[in-house]
C-alpha cells in the first residue's frame, strides 16, 4: 500500500495486517480502509502481539467479524485494489501508533502499537464495537500491561485520553510490584509455590549455597550435577527455608524468582525486543535487593535471543553480575557447563561452582523413605517400607543411564499409579457408578408411570428404587471409612514398572527358580546343539553363577570365547542363548568383525567423533545395547578385528560399561559377551582320520586342544584372555553328530509339510545316506543344509508338481540317490 505511512517502520505482521485490511475494505466495497477493517485484520494476524492483545481483551472472531463486515456499500462492482487508500481517520490512528512507539524508544511500529492507537481513538464505529462486545477499560489496561510489558502504561494514558465510552479512568498501575518478573518468572518464595520439598543428605551443599549468597563479591552460586541428582530441589528447599526464617539474618526476606527464559524469548521476532525484556528484568531485580534470580539450565542463556545484530542473554547479564547489581543462582550439568559456560571465561568467573554429586544408594534409600508419605498421599496408596531398598538396588543395577534419586523416584511414582489403577477402590467405584445409573433409570421409570396414573406398577419400581438406595448407601459408607481398601504397592508392580522403564523382559526380573531355568536352558541347548556336550557344560557352569545372583554385579553376566572350526555350532549356541536365556530371538546383537578391520572403522562401535560424518547418530554397538540392555552381544570372528577393538572389549569386560562418542555411559552389566574365532583350529582338520570313535582319539584330541590354545595366545592379547570367564573349544563333528543333525533337519522338514496337509515318511536308510553325503571336515554341519536341499527338497518338489493331489509321500534310497514315491 503506497499510501501507508511510516511503512519502513512497520513490522512484518503490521505490514501484512495493513494489506489484509485493504482486502477487507475491498470485500465490503468500501472506497477506503477504515479503522474497523484494520482491527479485524490484526485480530486475524495469528502469531502477532496484536492478535494476542485482542484475544486477551475478550474479542471473539465471529462477533468481531460480524460487526466489522456488516456495513457494505450498495455499489455493484468491487473497487480496484490499488485505488483503496487509508481513510483520514486511519491515517491519524497510524500517526498515533508511530508516536507511541517513538515516545518509548521502540525501533519499530508493531501490531501492538496499532491496537493501542485503535483503542484510544474516538472513532464512533470502534466505540460501538467495544460497547457491543462489552470490552471494559480495566480488561484493556491489564492486557496491555501483561502483553506489551508497558511499565509506562500510566504515562500513555495521560498522553492519549481513553475513550469515554469505555468507562471511567482506571487508577494508574503501581510500577513497583515486580510486574515484569512476575510475568516471566515464578516466585519460589511465595507460599502458593511451596511444595514442602524433602531434602535429605544435602545439608553441606545447601550450606555452601547460603555461604556464597552471603559473599560481598561473586555471590552467585552455580549448581553443577548430572540430571536428576536434585539441583532444582536444592533451590526449592532454599526458598522454603527463607520463607520459614531458617536462614542467616542477611537472607531473611529474600525472594527467589525462577526465570523462564523460553517465555522471555517467546514472540521476540525483531531486533531489540528480547534485549528490552531482559533489561527490564535486570532493572527490576537490581532495584529490589531482596530478589535472587534462579536460572535452571543456565547454559541456555549463551546464544539465547541472539537475532541478527543482537546480543544474547549471557552478554546482557554479565555487566549486571560483574557490578553486583543482581544475585543469580544457576543450575546445569557438567557436560553443558563444559560445552557452553566454560568457553566464556568472563561468564564463568561471575559464578562460584557448587558440585551436586549423585547420592550413594544408602543416602538415596533415606531420601525415598522421606519422600514416601508425599507419594502415598498423592496416589492414595500404601508403599511398604521393605520395597524402598529393593527399588534403589534394582534401579542401580538395571538403569545405568540415569541417576539417583530421580530414577528410583520414577519407579515409586509409576508403581503407585499401577497400584491405584488395579486397586479394589477402582472396581468399587465402577460398581457405585453402575448402581447410581441403575437407580436414576428406575426413578425415571417410576415418575413416568406416575404421570400415566399407573400407580400399582409405579409402587413396584418405588420399592426397587428403595432397595438400590440402600445398597448404594452401604457402598458409600464403606468408601468413607478411613484407611478402607487402600491399595498396597506390590513387588510385581515394581517389577512391571522397572521392566517398562529399562526395557528388560519382565520374566527376567521375576525371581524364577534358578534350578528350573537352568534345567530348561540345558535341555534347549542339548536339543539344538549336537556333539558339543563338553562346551555346553562349560557355558552352563558360568550361567549358573548368574542365575543364582552371585556373580560380580559390576561385570557382564558372562563372557566367553568360542573357539572351533567352522560349522560346529558356535553361533548357534549364541542364538539359542538369546531365545532361552533372554527370552527373545531378537535379543542377539551381532557384530561382524570383518567390518572393523580398519582403524577408522572402529569408531563406528562407539559413534563418530565430533566433526565427523555421523556424529550424534550413536554407535553400532552402544545404541543397540542402550535400546536392548538385556541381550547377548556376539563379536563374530574376533580375530579379524583391528587391535583397537580389543581395547573396547577390555573396558566392557572389566567395568561392565562403555562411554560412547557423546559421553553417555552404556551399561553391559545385563549382557552376555560372546566372541567367536577360528584361530588355530585348522589343526583339527589336518591329518586326522574322522569317523566313529577309535582307539587313541581322546589323547589325540587333548593334544590338539593344547596346540590350539597355544596358537590362540600368540594371536590374542593375554589381558583380554585373562578377563574372559572361559575359552570354550568346540570340537569337530563326527559322523554320529552329523547324522543327528540330519535327523533334526528332516524332522523340521516333515513338520513343514504336515502344516500343508502332506504326510512324508522316511526310510531308515535315508538319514545314513544323507549323513555320509553331508560329512565334511572343512565345512562341519554347514553342508547339511545344502545336501538336504539337493537330495530331499528337490525330489519332494518334483513329486508334488507331478501329483498335485498327493497327500502321502515316502523317501527311499535307490541307486545312490533318494527317490520320492
Amino acid at each position: 500500500m503506497s499510501e501507508t505511512l511510516f511503512s519502513h517502520k512497520l513490522t512484518f505482521h503490521a505490514r501484512h495486517s495493513m494489506k489484509e485490511a485493504r482486502d477487507i475494505a475491498r470485500y465490503t466495497r468500501s472506497r477506503s480502509v477504515e479503522p474497523e477493517h484494520l482491527l479485524l485484520a490484526i485480530f486475524m494476524e495469528h502469531g502477532s502481539l496484536g492478535n494476542s492483545l485482542l484475544q486477551g481483551m475478550g474479542f471473539e472472531k465471529e462477533k468481531l467479524a460480524k460487526l466489522c463486515l456488516r456495513k457494505k456499500s450498495r455499489g455493484k462492482t468491487l473497487p480496484a485494489t490499488d485505488t483503496i487508500a487509508p481513510s483520514d481517520t486511519l491515517k491519524e490512528i497510524m500517526k498515533r501508533a508511530y508516536a507511541i512507539a517513538n515516545q518509548f524508544h521502540f525501533p519499530y511500529v508493531g501490531t501492538e502499537h496499532l491496537v493501542y492507537a485503535l483503542i484510544e481513538s474516538e472513532h464512533p464505529i470502534l466505540d460501538e464495537i467495544f460497547i457491543t462486545l462489552e470490552i471494559d477499560e480495566k480488561k484493556i489496561e491489564a492486557t496491555l500491561a501483561s502483553h506489551m510489558n508497558f511499565e509506562h502504561f500510566p504515562e500513555l494514558s495521560k498522553m492519549f485520553d481513553m475513550p469515554e465510552t469505555l468507562g471511567p479512568k482506571a487508577k494508574p498501575r503501581d510500577t513497583g510490584d515486580l510486574a515484569t518478573l512476575r510475568q516471566y518468572a515464578i516466585d519460589l518464595s511465595h507460599p502458593k509455590h511451596q511444595r514442602n520439598q524433602i531434602l535429605f543428605g544435602r545439608e553441606a551443599e545447601l550450606g555452601r549455597v547460603i555461604q556464597i549468597l552471603l559473599r560481598k563479591h561473586k555471590s552467585n552460586p552455580l549448581l553443577l550435577g548430572e540430571p536428576g541428582v536434585g539441583k532444582t530441589a536444592l533451590v526449592t528447599k532454599l526458598a522454603e527455608k527463607i520463607l520459614s526464617g531458617d536462614v542467616p539474618e542477611q537472607l531473611l526476606g529474600k525472594r527467589i524468582f525462577a526465570l523462564d527464559l523460553a517465555l522471555v524469548v517467546a514472540g521476540t521476532n525483531f531486533r531489540g525486543e528480547f534485549e528490552a525484556r531482559l533489561k527490564d528484568i535486570i532493572r527490576e531485580a537490581s532495584e529490589h535487593p531482596d530478589v535472587i534470580l534462579f536460572i535452571d539450565e543456565i547454559h541456555t542463556i549463551v546464544g539465547a535471543g541472539n537475532t541478527s545484530g543482537g546480543l544474547d542473554a549471557a552478554n546482557i547479564l554479565k555487566p549486571a553480575l560483574a557490578r553486583g547489581d543482581i544475585q543469580c543462582i544457576g543450575a546445569t550439568t557438567f557436560t553443558e557447563y563444559k560445552r557452553h559456560i566454560e568457553k566464556d571465561p568472563a561468564l564463568e568467573r561471575r559464578f562460584q561452582s557448587v558440585f551436586i554429586e549423585e547420592p550413594s544408594p544408602e543416602t538415596s534409600k533415606a531420601m525415598l523413605r522421606a519422600a514416601k508419605p508425599a507419594y502415598e498421599a498423592f496416589h492414595g496408596v500404601s508403599f511398604p517400607d521393605n520395597l524402598i531398598s529393593l527399588v534403589v538396588d534394582l534401579s542401580v543395577r538395571h538403569i545405568s543411564d540415569r541417576f539417583l534419586p530421580d530414577k528410583a523416584l520414577d519407579i515409586i511414582d509409576e508403581a503407585a499409579t499401577l497400584a491405584k489403577q488395579s486397586g479394589s477402590t477402582t472396581s468399587k467405584n465402577r460398581s457405585r457408578a453402575k448402581l447410581e445409573q441403575e437407580l436414576k433409570h428406575v426413578i425415571d421409570l417410576k415418575e413416568s408411570l406416575i404421570q400415566k396414573e399407573a400407580y400399582d406398577e409405579a409402587a413396584k419400581w418405588h420399592n426397587q428404587a428403595k432397595a438400590l438406595e440402600k445398597k448404594l448407601g452401604k457402598l458409600k459408607e464403606h468408601a468413607d471409612t478411613p484407611k478402607e481398601n487402600i491399595p498396597v504397592v506390590t513387588l510385581e508392580q515394581v517389577l512391571v514398572t522397572l521392566s517398562r522403564i529399562s526395557n528388560i523382559p519382565l520374566e527376567k526380573l521375576r525371581s524364577e527358580n534358578p534350578k528350573e531355568r537352568l534345567e530348561r536352558l540345558r535341555k534347549a541347548l542339548a536339543r539344538h546343539v549336537i556333539g558339543q556336550s563338553e562346551a555346553l557344560d562349560t557355558v552352563e557352569n558360568v550361567l549358573l553363577r548368574s542365575l543364582s545372583n552371585i556373580h560380580d554385579p559390576r561385570r557382564p553376566l558372562g563372557s566367553f570365547l568360542f573357539l572351533g572350526p567352522t560349522g560346529v555350532g558356535k553361533t548357534l549356541v549364541a542364538n539359542v542363548l538369546a531365545q532361552e536365556f533372554f527370552g527373545d530371538q531378537k535379543a542377539l546383537i551381532r557384530l561382524d568383525m570383518s567390518e572393523f578391520m580398519e582403524r577408522h572403522s572402529v569408531a563406528q562401535i562407539l559413534g563418530a567423533p565430533a566433526g565427523y560424518v555421523g556424529y550424534g547418530e550413536g554407535g553400532k554397538l552402544t545404541e543397540q545395547v542402550r535400546r536392548k540392555p538385556y541381550a547377548i552381544v556376539l563379536f563374530d570372528e574376533i580375530e579379524k578385528a583391528h587391535p583397537d577393538v580389543f581395547n573396547i572389549l577390555l573396558q566392557i569386560l572389566d567395568e561392565g560399561q562403555l562411554t560412547d562418542a557423546e559421553g553417555r555411559k552404556v551399561s553391559f552389566r545385563n549382557t552376555l559377551i560372546v566372541l567367536t574365532s577360528n584361530v588355530g583350529t585348522e589343526i583339527f582338520t589336518k591329518d586326522t582320520r574322522f569317523g566313529f570313535a577309535k582307539e587313541g582319539a581322546l589323547e589325540n584330541l587333548i593334544e590338539k586342544r593344547e596346540s590350539v590354545l597355544a596358537n590362540l595366545k600368540k594371536e590374542m592379547r593375554p589381558e583380554l584372555l585373562a578377563r574372559l570367564d572361559h575359552t570354550v573349544i568346540f570340537q569337530p563333528l563326527d559322523k554320529v553328530a552329523v547324522q543327528k543333525i540330519v535327523k533334526n533337519e528332516l524332522k523340521r522338514f516333515v513338520s513343514r509339510l504336515k502344516e500343508k496337509g502332506i504326510t512324508l515318511s522316511i526310510a531308515p536308510a535315508v538319514p545314513r545316506f544323507l549323513a555320509e553325503k553331508s560329512f565334511s571336515k572343512e565345512q562341519g554341519a554347514r553342508l547339511v543344509r545344502k545336501i538336504l536341499e539337493e537330495h530331499v527338497e528337490k525330489p519332494v518338489a518334483i513329486a508334488l508338481i507331478e501329483r498335485p493331489a498327493a497327500k502321502k509321500l515316502r523317501l527311499e534310497v535307490s541307486n545312490d540317490s533318494i527317490m520320492c514315491r
